[in-house]
């Protein structure tokens, strides 16, 4: 089965608008929605392990909120755990986005769109990064076995340091390379870019925005009735 390949900016678009809907909608209705969305278009996109994370992941959270009706001390953590529970599967939609789609792809992708140069780079920077950080930070753990140098929960804030300090030096670090490689690649450069990954906006991108659109603007009219 052919795995369904969208234009970037349909996943950047959805999750901008999610989040902003639960203003306007009710909110149980907006957090299946988006569990039911998400899931279909991680499948259709072959992001298995995704998916399987995700699921994982908010399985365990529903989980906590609801033994919080019986074990009543967790109340307050499963009331934090509501409210990140709903960003769940727009983190799916942008790990997603992170591991389908190289940078290249995404500066093409998002300079179609007319929006300054200096915020496609900052996004598209931003998205590629993370990866990276979680990368560094498996180093860092590493690094700090081999000099027998524990982590440990009885000691929280010396331990934390021990993973800060490093990260910051490397942050430094890599934004000079990315710098240096944007300035190389001609990323300041007045002119309009060429790109070798041409994404253009097809039926099928056109189409799943249409459906999404079309749920939330049916879930706020079957509410409002």
């Amino acid at each position: 089965m052919p795995k369904l390949q969208l234009n970037p900016i349909v996943l950047i678009i959805i999750n901008i608008l999610a989040p902003s809907m639960y203003i306007f909608l009710n909110g149980s209705f907006l957090k299946i929605y988006l569990v039911i969305f998400a899931t279909v278009l991680l499948l259709a996109m072959g992001c298995y392990k995704i998916f399987l994370i995700t699921a994982l992941v908010y399985a365990g959270m529903e989980g906590i909120i609801m033994l919080s009706s019986i074990f009543h001390p967790i109340e307050s953590f499963a009331l934090f755990l509501v409210v990140l529970q709903q960003s769940v599967p727009c983190f799916g939609l942008v790990f997603a986005l992170m591991k389908k789609y190289s940078s290249a792809e995404l500066l093409s992708s998002l300079e179609t769109m007319r929006i300054p140069r200096t915020l496609v780079v900052a996004v598209t920077i931003t998205l590629k990064y993370i990866p990276t950080f979680a990368r560094e930070f498996k180093y860092i753990r590493e690094s700090m076995r081999l000099r027998g140098i524990p982590f440990t929960l009885r000691r929280p804030v010396k331990s934390f340091q021990y993973f800060v300090v490093p990260q910051l030096f490397r942050c430094a670090a890599l934004s000079e390379e990315v710098t240096a490689a944007g300035l190389v690649k001609g990323i300041d450069a007045p002119i309009k870019r060429t790109s070798y990954f041409e994404q253009k906006f097809r039926f099928t991108d056109a189409l799943i925005l249409v459906l999404f659109i079309a749920g939330l603007i049916g879930g706020f009219v079957w509410y409002k009735k």
